[in-house]
């Protein structure tokens, strides 16, 4: 996989990771752009004598998600560096900003407002753009699984809200049911956690439904493991589920290419409860991708 695409595909796993695991309960959001989230991200960096490397990734795809959100523009690789960069709106004129930089920077420096400062810079940059062209607003390249796409299809008010409900319950959701929280971390390997959760707690395919609120979430932890690596999009077609059509009822992923792979969550789950063998999620991962 080109680089680039690699790197945004895995986007919102990769920031849904940090929120949820990395950073302590309630420092930030996983939608929050704003001055102070950024101050507490820098501060939890400053915090760790150690960072390990997933997390100072995750820290510069947060970072760079957020000087997006300020001055438009999209993620482009760059190919001195090896890394991606954040390139501003091309109506502001500006060279483009590396966040895994600033966050070197920023333990270097120690001071605690290095993202702040990146932050400011880019924003008196829109508004003198702003002051110079009444109206005119930065238009920021959607990021797959974080912003919403004008072209995406199926765009049907319970999947979103769906998407979302999961999202925000997924610490809950693993205190419930995961026994060990830390291994489910959006990784290929982690569906093995998944499958024994469901094995243990349903016991068989025929039973998943009536446990419902493991099902949702389970189904949700699964698409959001699988999407990125098919480059898939979530869908879903209304209506109350039923033998004759999978697609109906159940949020699906679908890659939206002509003859593309299609994969409803619900029922791989189904498959494993079922078959019993060993790696039977990691075993669809690999069929999917």
């Amino acid at each position: 996989m080109d680089p680039l695409e690699d790197w945004l595909e895995y986007m919102q796993p990769r920031l849904a990771g940090l929120v949820d695991f990395e950073l302590p309960a309630g420092a930030v959001t996983l939608m929050d752009r704003s001055p102070a989230a950024l101050a507490r991200l820098e501060a939890e960096l400053l915090a760790r004598t150690a960072p390990g490397t997933d997390f100072l990734e995750r820290v510069a795809g947060f970072l760079g998600e957020s000087l997006l959100s300020a001055a438009g523009g999209s993620w482009t690789w760059d190919e001195r560096r090896g890394l991606p960069v954040v390139t501003p709106d091309p109506e502001l004129g500006l060279p483009p900003v590396c966040p895994a930089e600033l966050v070197e920077e920023a333990r270097l420096r120690r001071d605690g407002d290095e993202f702040g400062r990146g932050l400011r810079e880019l924003e008196r940059a829109v508004a003198e753009k702003q002051a110079a062209v009444p109206g005119w607003t930065p238009v920021k390249q959607p990021t797959p699984g974080l912003d919403e796409d004008p072209t995406a299809t199926f765009d049907w008010p319970y999947l979103d809200a769906w998407l979302a409900e999961r999202a925000a319950g997924l610490p809950a959701w693993l205190a419930t049911y995961a026994e060990r929280p830390e291994l489910w971390d959006f990784s290929q390997g982690s569906l093995d956690e998944l499958e024994a959760a469901a094995r243990q707690r349903v016991a068989g395919p025929d039973e998943l439904a009536a446990h419902h609120e493991f099902a949702e979430g389970a189904s949700w932890y699964l698409g959001e493991v699988l999407r990125p690596a098919m480059r898939a999009q979530w869908c879903y077609v209304p209506g109350e589920p039923d033998g004759d059509n999978m697609f109906v009822g159940r949020p699906f992923l679908d890659q939206l290419i002509p003859d593309g792979t299609v994969a409803v969550p619900f029922l791989l789950i189904q498959v494993a409860l079922a078959d019993r063998g060993p790696g039977v999620l990691r075993h669809a991962y690999d069929r999917l991708t």
